[in-house]
């Protein structure tokens, strides 16, 4: 499974579900995506007096992930994540990283992780549903490329530590990446890294396994849908063993309330008697003058 094993972003997929069938519910769409993962190739859903079979909910659901990362165009979307990770590498560098900066850091990796697991997953549902566009293919994967290189610079060249300062060396190495990223920006949608730029950097993702040609993606899904329902069942019974500890808990405290009230009912009852406390005094009294006496 590789990167995508902890399924940290397969919410994502059920809300791919949920906006390509805006009418049903959140626990059917759940259903739906399970069932379109793991059903047979006759699988089909009737919805709007419409019937879609397996393969045309697959190219749905992956249309769905690729829109979810496109902000106005590819062309400015691409503009903006480099933008975003040059003024990063600027900020992280420049001396002193604040938390403003770590926290800056910190969405912004989440945000490509994000986008890269929908990206990934769209190439899987496409191949999946058999579709037959190689330019599509091809543009999906160089974007899923230009995410894990940029990921790699973001955590390779900048530190995941905050309110420290930042040496004069790391400013220097920091320097030249900036500037091939804005240079990047002006190059366009259609550029990337260079071969030797990948290479010096350490962040060469052209030959990776899970986007070659002998990638089993439909295995990729229904073992990632495995484990996401592996995971939803243990949180389920995790949740069910809290709610047990808590009603016992509130038990207890009923338990517990009941004996107070007990208790305070027979305290309320319990007089005191001053002159039966005498009487007590005086009898111990007395049987202490005896068991001297009989000393």
């Amino acid at each position: 499974m590789g990167r995508y094993s902890s399924c940290t972003y397969f919410e994502t997929l059920y809300d791919a579900v949920s906006s390509s069938f805006p009418a049903v519910n959140r626990p059917e769409a759940c259903t739906i995506l399970r069932e379109t993962i793991l059903a047979p190739s006759d699988y089909e859903v009737e919805f709007n007096n419409a019937v879609y079979n397996q393969e045309q909910i697959r190219e749905l659901v992956a249309r769905e992930l690729i829109n979810a990362c496109i902000d106005q165009t590819p062309e400015q979307t691409f503009n903006d994540i480099l933008e975003g990770a040059a003024q990063i590498m600027k900020h992280m560098n420049d001396g002193y990283i604040s938390t403003e900066d770590y926290n800056e850091r910190c969405q912004y990796l989440e945000h490509i992780s994000r986008d890269e697991f929908r990206l990934f997953a769209a190439l899987a549902f496409l191949h999946a549903a058999q579709k037959n566009d190689d330019k599509l293919y091809d543009e999906l994967i160089l974007n899923i490329i230009r995410l894990r290189e940029i990921n790699d610079l973001i955590i390779n060249y900048t530190r995941d530590e905050v309110e420290i300062e930042v040496g004069r060396d790391e400013f220097e190495q920091a320097k030249p990446i900036y500037r091939m990223l804005k240079s990047l920006q002006s190059l366009g949608y259609d550029y990337n890294f260079s071969p030797r730029e990948r290479s010096g950097l350490g962040i060469d993702h052209e030959n990776d396994a899970d986007l070659g040609g002998a990638f089993n993606y439909e295995h990729w899904l229904k073992r990632l849908m495995l484990l996401q329902l592996r995971k939803e069942i243990a949180m389920d019974n995790i949740d069910e063993a809290i709610a047990a500890e808590e009603g016992e808990a509130v038990a207890n405290v009923e338990d517990i309330s009941d004996r107070i009230a007990q208790l305070r009912g027979m305290v309320d009852r319990r007089h005191f008697d001053k002159n039966r406390f005498r009487q007590l005094e005086e009898a111990e009294q007395t049987d202490s003058a005896e068991d001297e006496d009989a000393n």
